[in-house]
């Protein structure tokens, strides 16, 4: 009697335990937001400081009575300072470990936006942005970070989840600055709350983030431009490059365009990046995983270049401010599918000790399409007419499409 119930006691127990545990799928989801969570929660609100005072910026510039092809090289200043220490910042942290990195970084940014908040000059708020640019190795750091704690499988959804505090900052960001410029608020104001938000995610980041347990540091910590020798490494690295030029051109000039054609001003302008926002964050949270798990990262890049084409060429068709939502809509889903991928493909690529030095030549990549997409795009824009940046930018993306192509056959793209 007493081995019957026994056995009863057990056969429920068993039950019970396969009622109540989660789908395989569920938990390994959880191991990996758990891993990531301290590092999204603090990258997401010193991204909410960018979102903050992005919307604003060209409009910034000119209050200083700059143009519109001055004003849009303050995109420019950042990138460019950028470019020149990003390399540095990724093998520091594969040296001196990531949250190290983190925290310097985002102590320079906090202070840029106060200096910005000061400026009395137009060289000043170009200076302000030079500076937050050189300290912005808290970016590199990040994805390293996410490369050092996820697997070649799940390095995407890591990279996705990461990208997707890019849109939920876009959300708040843009959304703050709607409320702070309420009743015609004063430009700087923006800046001081950005400096607050950056401020708080110093703090979150000192308290929450643990440095990586698997980061893998190796003997050979510095970077070698013969990597760049490697084909796959070097046409991501140009994919990579070529998007980020034909998207920051409407990332500088967008702003500007809704002046000229709908007469808007800073505040009318926010929703839109509020938009962007949301759109980006559903696309990186939740959609990036399944595209990646059933393309493969080498075809979500292709299929991401051409959506991000499509949008910009069919952008100067938007004659309301609503018809605007739709290809702007292609753009974000485009480009944010691309990132993750990407950086996922690269990570797979590089060597173990050297992921943190591969990411950051790709940030420097990204950061040389940031200098000269604004520059471009605003020459063309003050040229020859606002909507030829987006004509140009589309047509440039059809042959980097094409040259995506042979990234399909490559060993990390068979793999998936």
């Amino acid at each position: 009697m007493q081995s019957r119930s026994a056995d009863l006691c057990r056969t429920e127990a068993r039950r019970y335990r396969t009622a109540v545990r989660p789908p395989l799928t569920t938990r390994k989801r959880s191991r990996l937001l758990s891993r990531i969570a301290p590092l999204l929660t603090a990258t997401c609100v010193n991204l909410i400081a960018l979102g903050i005072i992005l919307p604003v910026l060209p409009f910034y510039v000119t209050k200083f009575g700059a143009g519109p092809e001055v004003a849009v090289l303050i995109f420019s200043m950042f990138s460019g300072a950028s470019l020149l220490t990003a390399p540095w910042w990724g093998r520091l942290s594969d040296r001196i470990g990531r949250k190290p990195v983190l925290l310097i970084g985002v102590t320079g940014t906090c202070i840029s936006y106060i200096w910005l908040a000061n400026a009395d000059s137009l060289w000043e708020v170009f200076a302000s942005r030079g500076f937050a640019g050189a300290t912005a190795g808290w970016l590199t750091a990040s994805q390293a970070y996410i490369a050092d704690v996820t697997t070649a499988k799940n390095r995407a959804k890591g990279l996705g989840m990461l990208g997707a505090t890019f849109g939920i900052a876009f959300v708040v960001g843009p959304g703050i600055t709607y409320m702070a410029l309420g009743g015609g608020g004063d430009l700087v104001f923006p800046a001081y709350v950005a400096a607050g938000c950056t401020a708080v995610g110093l703090i979150l980041a000192l308290i929450l983030i643990k440095e990586p347990e698997t980061r893998e540091t190796g003997s050979n910590t510095r970077f070698s431009m013969a990597i760049l020798r490697t084909p796959t490494l070097f046409r991501l690295f140009a994919v990579y490059f070529a998007i980020f030029l034909a998207f920051t051109g409407l990332e500088a000039t967008f702003a500007l365009w809704c002046r000229d054609l709908f007469e808007f001003g800073p505040r009318e302008v926010t929703p839109y990046f509020v938009f962007i926002g949301i759109v980006a964050a559903l696309v990186q949270g939740g959609m990036i995983g399944p595209i990646v798990k059933r393309l493969g990262e080498a075809r979500t890049v292709v299929l991401g270049i051409v959506t991000l084409g499509l949008g910009l060429g069919l952008l100067p068709a938007a004659v309301t401010p609503w018809l605007v939502l739709l290809p702007m809509g292609l753009i974000v889903f485009g480009f944010s599918v691309i990132g993750p991928a990407t950086q996922s493909l690269m990570s797979q690529v590089a060597p173990a000790d050297l992921k943190g030095g591969v990411l950051g030549v790709a940030q420097s990549f990204a950061s040389a399409a940031r200098i000269a997409g604004p520059a471009w795009a605003g020459a063309v824009f003050a040229g020859i007419g606002p909507h030829w940046p987006y004509f140009i930018g589309a047509l440039l993306l059809f042959p980097v499409a094409l040259a995506a192509l042979p990234l399909i056959r490559t060993p990390a793209a068979q793999e998936e």
